[in-house]
């Protein structure tokens, strides 16, 4: 009996909580862009050298661990015909990697 009455102590004290949790919905948008500004300088390029600049985020796909694992900026170079740089960034906006897609190439950037 005492162990039910435990059970449903805690529940009534939990379950707000849980209620809160999820009507937040997922996680807030990571901001990185001052990550990818420095990310940027380091490569030599400024904010008029970008035609387009996307951000977006990294979902983890496991039930574990947080929902947001990073994000990524999509950029249009004006100096490529064609294709992205990319700057993969941590949660943190960390800078794991930058690297080219498509057309486009950078000196000391890796191309896919």
């Amino acid at each position: 009996m005492q162990r039910l009455l435990l059970a449903t102590a805690t529940l009534t004290w939990l379950l707000p909580t849980l209620l809160a949790a999820l009507a937040a919905g997922p996680a807030l948008a990571l901001d990185c862009s001052r990550g990818a500004e420095e990310e940027l300088a380091r490569l030599g390029l400024g904010a008029t050298d970008i035609s387009d600049l996307r951000y977006v985020e990294k979902l983890n796909p496991s039930e574990t661990g947080p929902d947001v694992l990073g994000v990524r900026a999509w950029m249009r170079v004006k100096s490529c015909p064609s294709g992205y740089l990319v700057i993969d960034l941590t949660r943190t906006c960390f800078v794991r990697q930058s690297y080219t897609r498509g057309g486009c190439r950078l000196d000391d950037v890796t191309a896919y």
